[in-house]
Order: C-alpha cells, then sequence, then structure tokens
C-alpha cells in the first residue's frame, strides 16, 4: 500500500506568496519523517508518538504487518462470527425472503420474466447463491416454512458474507484516511457490533450486497485519495479505476447505489476545481485528468449498469404477464409469450385489445359502473391487468377518402367489411357491456379539467348513433415491416381521433379515485392543438386480435427490438413503480418509518411475527452506535461554523497539514452519510427503517473517526488508551445487550427484560399496530 510521497499536494502553486488563508488550510511539503497523526502546537509532545505505526519514512508509508495483518484477521474472523451465527435457526420465511427468494431468485432460475423497483445485480447474486444451493427453481410459497429440500441456510450464509466484508473495508478505510491501526480497528469493530447490520445481513435480502457495494465504493475512494500526490502512476490509475468499477456494482443493485456516484462525483469536481486553480498546471495534464476520470468514473460504472441489465434479458427468456409493458418486440422474443401467433391484418368485426404505450396505464377498459359527476355514463379507465372487460369489438364505418365530415358517417348502416386502415372511421363496441366508445366535449375529464370526458353509452340509446361514438385511426411510426397503410396487432400504434369533438384519446396520467374509481387510470380526449405526435400517452397499440375467420401467423418476424430501447423503457418503469410506492397517510403501517425518525432510532421494525413461540428478530441497531453517529453527524456543520468564525477572527492555530488531513478525511465520511440520508426527505415513497443502513455505515466510521481526531487535539497517549478501551467496551455491551432480538427469540417476550430504550420501540408492545 503506497502512501504520500515527498510532496502531498500537485493542486497548488505553492511558489506564489502564502496568504493567511493558505498557511492555515493548504498543505505544505513536509519533511521526511511526517506523522500523519495531528500533532499539538508543541512539536514532539507526548500525542505527537501515540501509534506511529503509519509514519511516512523517505517519502513512503510504512504498513506495520505485524499488528495490521493481525488485527485485520481478528476482526474478519468475529465478523464471521457475528453474521452466521445460528443464521439457520428460523427455518421459516422471514422478512422480505419471500418477496427476493420467490420474485427473483427462483424466477432467474426458471428464465421467467419479472419486474421491480431495483437493478438485476443484487437479484441475480441471490440466483446464484440458490443455483450454487443445488435448487431447481420449483419451489414457490408466500410464507410458512422451508421445506426440506430447500437449502436456505447456504443462501443466508452467501449473503452473509456481503456483511462480513465490510468489516476489513472499514480497517482499510480508515487506514488510508490516516487512523492509526487500534483506532481503525475501532472503527471496523463498530461496524461489525451493530446489531441492524448484522440482522440485515443474516437473511436473502438485497441490504447486505448493497452495502458491500457501498463500503466498496468508500474502500476504493480513500485508496485513490492516498494516490493523489502520484497522479498517473500506475497506482493512481488502479484505484481509480476500481472507484468505477465499484460505482457500477453498487448503482447496479439499488439506486441508493447513485448516492455512492454523487459521493465520488462531488469529490472529483471538487478535486478538479483545485487543479483549475493552479495555473502552473499544463492544459495536457489538466486535461488527461478530466479524460481518465470520464473514462473511469463515468463510462466504467455506467458499461458495468447496462451489462447487468443485458445479463438480465439474457437469463430472462420466459413470457410473463409482468412483462406487458416493455416493448412489443421484446416481447415477441419470449418463450411461451401469447401474442406472437395472431392474424395479420385487423378486420371489420375483430374482438381487439388495446394497450396503452403510456407506462402505468394498461388496457383500454370498461366496466357497468358510472362517472359520479359529470355525464354519470358508464366509465371508460386504463386497466393494468388481463380481463374481460378489456375487450371490444372494432367496426369500420367509413373507408379513408370517402367522407369530409362527421353528417358523411351515419353509425346506423351496416359495418364495412376488410382490412382497417390509416384514416379510417371506426366504432369501437364493448362486448361485456354492449356499449360504445363516446366522448363530447361538454364534460370535462373526472380528474383532468383540461380534457374531456370519455365514456361508453349503451347501443340501444340515442347517442350511440352520434358522430360522437365515432374515431377516426391515425396509425403513428410503425414497423417497418407492417408499414403498408393498414392496422396490424402489436406494431401499428394508433392515435383515436373523435370525428365530432375533434379531440384525442389519452391517458391523462391521473388516477379516479379509489371510492368509486378504484384507483384505475384516467382516460380522457385531449382536444388541444398541440398534441405531440410521438406522445405515448396519446398512442394505443392493439395487443390482441382474435378473428376466427383469419389465420393466425408469426408475428415476431414483423417486430424488431434493440437492447438500447428494452434498457430504457425498463429502467423507466422502474422509476415509475418507484414513485408509485407511496405510502397511505389515511392509516399507520407498522413497518414503516419516516427519515427524521432513523439517526435516533425511534421506530426499530420487528422483522417477523411477534407470537410467543416464533423465533422474534428486531431491527434495531446499537443504540450507542446509532445515538453517537447521529449526535457527530449533526454537530459537525456547527464545528466548521465555529472553526469558520475562528478563522475571521483570526484566532485559528492549526499545523496546516494535519488540518487538511482531517478536513479531507471528515467531508468524505460526513458528504457520505448525509448524501445517503437526506434525500429520503425529498421522496414520496414508502420508506423503512433499513433505508438508513448506508447512511449508518458513513456515520459510524466517522463516529470513530471524530473520537480518534477530537482525542487526539487534546489528550495524551495514555489517555487515548483509556478512550479507546471505554468505546469498544461500551459498543460491544450494546451489542451483546440486544444480541437476543438479533439472534432471535423463542421464548415470549415479557420474560426478555431491560430492552425498551425508549417509549417507542416495538419490544413489548406496539402501538400502532391495526
Amino acid at each position: 500500500m503506497s502512501g504520500i510521497s515527498e510532496s502531498t499536494s500537485i493542486f497548488y502553486d505553492q511558489t506564489k506568496p502564502r496568504s493567511r488563508f493558505d498557511d492555515m488550510h493548504l498543505p505544505q511539503r513536509p519533511a521526511a519523517g511526517f506523522s500523519a497523526y495531528p500533532l499539538s502546537d508543541k512539536e514532539g509532545d507526548g500525542s505527537a508518538t501515540a501509534y506511529a505505526n503509519l509514519r511516512p519514512v523517505h517519502g513512503r508509508a510504512r504498513w506495520n504487518w505485524s499488528s495490521d495483518r493481525i488485527l485485520l484477521i481478528m476482526l474478519t474472523l468475529l465478523a464471521i462470527f457475528t453474521k452466521v451465527y445460528r443464521i439457520g435457526r428460523r427455518d421459516s420465511v422471514s422478512w422480505d425472503e419471500s418477496h427476493f427468494y420467490k420474485n427473483f431468485s427462483q424466477k432467474y432460475l426458471r428464465h421467467l420474466f419479472h419486474h421491480d423497483v431495483h437493478p438485476p445485480l443484487a437479484k441475480m447474486l441471490i440466483a446464484f447463491s440458490n443455483y450454487l444451493a443445488d435448487s431447481n427453481g420449483t419451489y414457490t410459497f408466500d410464507g410458512g416454512d422451508y421445506p426440506a429440500y430447500v437449502n436456505y441456510t447456504f443462501m443466508r450464509v452467501f449473503n452473509a458474507a456481503f456483511g462480513i466484508a465490510l468489516t476489513p473495508m472499514a480497517f482499510l478505510t480508515c487506514r488510508q484516511l490516516r487512523m492509526p491501526t487500534h483506532f481503525a480497528a475501532m472503527a471496523a469493530l463498530f461496524v461489525t457490533l451493530d446489531n441492524a447490520i448484522c440482522v440485515m445481513s443474516r437473511f436473502i435480502l438485497l441490504d447486505a450486497p448493497l452495502l458491500c457495494f457501498t463500503a466498496l465504493s468508500l474502500t476504493m475512494l480513500s485508496y485513490f485519495y492516498r494516490q493523489r500526490a502520484s497522479p498517473f502512476s500506475p497506482e493512481w490509475f488502479r484505484y481509480l479505476l476500481l472507484t468505477g468499477v465499484a460505482l457500477g456494482l453498487v448503482s447496479s443493485s439499488k439506486w441508493v447505489g447513485f448516492f455512492a456516484v454523487a459521493l465520488v462525483g462531488l469529490y472529483t469536481i471538487h478535486e478538479l476545481y483545485e487543479m483549475f486553480c493552479n495555473v502552473r498546471m499544463p492544459a495536457r495534464d489538466y486535461a488527461m485528468h478530466w479524460a481518465v476520470r470520464v473514462v473511469a468514473l463515468l463510462m466504467t460504472p455506467l458499461l458495468i449498469y447496462m451489462t447487468c441489465f443485458a445479463v438480465h434479458f439474457l437469463m430472462l427468456n420466459r413470457y410473463d404477464n409482468s412483462a406487458n409493458f416493455m416493448p412489443m418486440g421484446f416481447q415477441v422474443r419470449l418463450r411461451g409469450n401469447p401474442l406472437s401467433r395472431q392474424p395479420f391484418d385487423v378486420q371489420t368485426g375483430a374482438k381487439v385489445r388495446l394497450y396503452s404505450q403510456a407506462s402505468g396505464v394498461g388496457y383500454l377498459h370498461s366496466h357497468s359502473h358510472k362517472y359520479p359527476s359529470g355525464s354519470q355514463r358508464q366509465q371508460i379507465t386504463g386497466y393494468g391487468f388481463a380481463d374481460q372487460n378489456n375487450f371490444w369489438n372494432i367496426e369500420r364505418r367509413r373507408v379513408a377518402g370517402t367522407f369530409k365530415s362527421a353528417d358523411d358517417v351515419p353509425l346506423h348502416d351496416a359495418p364495412i367489411d376488410g382490412p382497417i386502415g390509416n384514416g379510417d372511421v371506426i366504432s369501437l363496441h364493448h362486448n361485456s357491456t354492449d356499449s360504445y366508445l363516446y366522448s363530447e366535449d361538454t364534460f370535462k375529464a373526472p380528474v383532468s379539467s383540461q380534457y374531456y370526458e370519455v365514456s361508453a353509452v349503451s347501443s340501444e340509446r340515442a347517442e350511440a348513433r352520434l358522430a360522437n361514438s365515432l374515431w377516426v385511426v391515425d396509425i403513428v411510426s410503425p414497423e417497418k415491416r407492417m408499414n403498408d397503410g393498414r392496422i396490424h396487432p402489436l406494431g401499428t400504434p394508433v392515435r383515436l381521433r373523435n370525428l365530432a369533438s375533434n379531440c384525442i384519446l389519452v391517458a391523462t396520467g391521473e388516477r379516479l379515485d379509489k371510492d368509486w374509481g378504484w384507483g384505475q387510470a384516467e382516460v380522457g380526449c385531449d382536444g388541444s392543438d398541440d398534441v405531440s405526435l410521438g406522445s405515448s400517452r396519446h398512442l394505443w397499440t392493439i395487443e390482441r386480435n382474435s378473428n376466427k375467420n383469419l389465420a393466425a401467423v408469426d408475428l415476431g418476424k414483423y417486430m424488431s427490438t434493440s437492447f438500447l430501447k428494452n434498457f430504457a423503457v425498463l429502467n423507466r418503469q422502474m422509476w415509475l413503480t418507484n414513485n408509485a410506492l407511496i405510502p397511505d397517510h389515511d392509516k399507520h403501517n407498522v413497518l414503516e418509518s419516516d427519515p427524521w425518525s432513523w439517526p435516533f432510532m425511534v421506530y426499530p421494525m420487528r422483522m417477523v411475527g411477534w407470537d410467543d413461540s416464533s423465533i422474534k428478530y428486531l431491527e434495531i441497531g446499537n443504540p450507542f452506535l446509532w445515538w453517537g453517529s447521529a449526535t457527530v453527524c449533526l454537530l459537525f456543520p456547527l464545528q466548521l461554523f465555529y472553526w469558520l468564525v475562528c478563522w475571521q477572527r483570526k484566532c485559528m492555530n492549526w499545523r496546516t497539514t494535519s488540518f487538511r488531513e482531517y478536513i479531507d478525511g471528515a467531508m468524505i465520511l460526513w458528504g457520505g452519510w448525509a448524501l445517503h440520508y437526506l434525500p429520503f426527505f425529498a421522496m414520496g415513497r414508502v420508506t423503512y427503517i433499513h433505508h438508513y443502513l448506508p447512511a449508518l455505515y458513513f456515520g459510524i466510521l466517522f463516529l470513530a473517526y471524530q473520537i480518534y481526531n477530537v482525542s487526539a487535539w487534546y489528550l495524551s497517549e495514555r489517555s487515548l488508551r483509556r478512550v479507546l478501551l471505554t468505546c469498544c467496551v461500551t459498543v460491544l455491551f450494546g451489542f451483546w445487550w440486544f444480541s437476543p432480538l438479533t439472534y432471535g427469540w423463542n421464548k415470549p417476550i415479557t420474560d426478555l427484560k431491560g430492552m425498551q430504550w425508549a417509549v417507542s420501540w416495538p419490544v413489548y408492545e406496539d402501538k400502532f399496530e391495526l
């Protein structure tokens, strides 16, 4: 491991006169033998020699293998014990194991397409563990006990390995941030002995891989930071590229990983800005810094992210209904799909099902229920599931070019036989309710007042014979092999323009009221003049075409697809699905919690049932770590403000290098905590306490970092040892005290005394339980 060289920074012109600000904040060239340990004002006092096993000698940092390697091994062994101890004790499906095992792992092994809000890497890792456990992918469940042939223990141990890796990475990160061996070991011990991280690493969940790759990103960033004085050296290139690889892995596991990308991005911007301010740096070198960072920190993560989706598509080659939002060209290539064999032409009398190209809308749907206001006619909605109420009979009323106005198209005439083409006038007859699709400009849509209402009128009513039931077909961007002026299933998106109101059938993007519209998608009619030709909300595709008089053909050979299109559509749907996970404010969910409650662990979460005979697990952290890390993270901005005031009043007395070393490490760790925590306040989706775990990892390391540095500024070597011992013993006690809820309590919870440290904790009773 390389350390700092003779010059700690190339980003400052140290030949120019230095201001007082420079003297306080910018690093000078250290002499050989400089200690990275913050010195007091007096050189050579007791604190300057404490834990000097990381000390530059002749320009290179010395790794004390005799202590570092031994501690690293011991800490890793401790992590293995804490993560796998009694890991197979509960033989029942726990927390989200049903979701991640059944919906992800099993379907990967069966090659069955599925959709979820998360990128695929962590899910594929769970599937890989299932494959290694000799599973055939046939076990499906909604809960209950695992059968004997499911090796759930192996899968849990596989997942726990990611949690185990946090410990050595925490140690190595802190060493790179210039913490001495014993305090770096203390930080790693903190990570190992947090109950929440431990319990979430012991089940088949996505949290452990996410935490592991988050920690890996921080570790690689810290190694790269340590090489900043040796740009373009082999080690510099290595850790820069590995940082990009780690960012690709974490962002491919959960979108929370993009917060790690933001951390590295902000660090990179700061670094490039400092170089920009160095007028002595050659422009060619500065351009090279930009180029290698673009390749390593942008292109490499993006390549890994896209590769994970490519593998995802390659593995999931069998059809499932959850694929209905994907492009039709993708769907018809899935094995077992019901769409590829249909009649090629859509003719009068065909029974069709129209699918909106707007995400989250589904099929054009009607039912016997009425609008509570407006025309109070039969509702027209978008419905996302297969249903008989999604089918319509399509009837051609006039051929394109044979009419000039609505008066030329009487609805009482018999439908015109033959294939339907661009510009033809049609009517859509709803089979289940014997009614016609209808719109008029008299009434506004129930939710989106800028659109007209769309309804269904009975075929027996006089309105059914008006031009308001007629629609002109406009074909938009058909498949090349289907571009013959006719509409065909799957490959010819159409716009339907009402002949009387001159408005276009549109999925508004809103939802109807749950009380009378069951939360289904609103469908209206857009009478504006600036409708975009390619707007997905105005486009409808005939997804099913049934006609007993026509033979079915293989439509797959007419359809095209591309990876980039499939990739973009899936990621957009992930975004929409994620945003749809909103909490129900009408009632409290005992599992949910708001971000404000996380740092001080106001609402720990029950992971399983709480009856007396079951094995009970509580996602509760080590209170000393959660409360301590929250305190130092929240106080750090005040600490910076205090220093700013001191600097302004010219009463700050720091050794410049020690200040820069400290502030760089503090900003990386505190910035990681802030970026992984604060964005949740802006999210509207439902949140749980385990969403705080990546921020907690940064917070725990920052807690250890602050303990070390603040103690080193004011205490002697002997006092430092006492602080170290006290912190380790305190955290160990907290972990041991709550370990029954981490490793499972199988007796009545009332037999477990002293666990209610806060009135809001759901240990003995949940005040919000319904």
